[in-house]
């Protein structure tokens, strides 16, 4: 698979304000994001702990672990943290924080829709829901990704920069779609026979 042909998966990404608008600028500016990841813990800096399992769970849905790795084992959500607190506007990111906090309260919304046990004070957020309630709250959302603010906005933009983050990961760029974009130095072993 050719760099380009990554490009196709990359779709809503690249219409992000916060990303390089050209698709190469793009898939290199992801592929060092991910170098930065590998290279050990990268504490996260926006999200709180409580958005942190959100965009999780939530990216594990989006990609989930099968027989090829999924989202969160290729560091998506410290991914989607790292663009968030360095390339992302302070108004970007409060619009996205905000969006999260929508999701979970229309997750709490659907839960009480539903039958709940008495001894059921707290409001639910979406990490609590059943798979049943997530895949259908998770339907509607992907239904108003296009939405200018709230949740819809916001699962639009989570599910944009999963897939960025996804196939901009080495692990999946090489065992994948079988492609090494990721430069890995020179190698200069090369046999070399002297010509005579």
């Amino acid at each position: 698979m050719q760099r380009r042909e990554v490009v196709r998966f990359l779709g809503a990404a690249l219409a992000l304000p916060f990303l390089p608008r050209s698709a190469e600028a793009a898939i290199e500016a992801g592929e060092q994001l991910h170098l930065r990841l590998g290279g050990g813990e990268v504490p996260f800096r926006t999200l709180n702990g409580a958005q942190q399992v959100l965009v999780t769970d939530i990216a594990g849905m989006i990609i989930p672990e099968t027989d090829t790795p999924g989202a969160t084992s290729v560091k998506v959500p410290q991914f989607i943290d790292l663009i968030l607190s360095e390339w992302a506007s302070d108004d970007e990111k409060a619009v996205f924080l905000a969006g999260l906090a929508d999701i979970d309260a229309r997750a709490s919304a659907l839960a009480s829709n539903s039958v709940q046990p008495q001894s059921q004070a707290r409001a639910l957020r979406f990490v609590d829901l059943a798979l049943a309630q997530k895949t259908e709250l998770l339907t509607a959302l992907d239904a108003a990704r296009t939405d200018t603010a709230g949740a819809g906005l916001a699962f639009g933009r989570l599910k944009a920069l999963t897939v960025y983050g996804y196939f901009t990961s080495k692990p999946v760029q090489e065992e994948i779609l079988k492609t090494r974009m990721f430069f890995a130095g020179y190698q200069g072993d090369v046999p070399f026979t002297p010509a005579g």
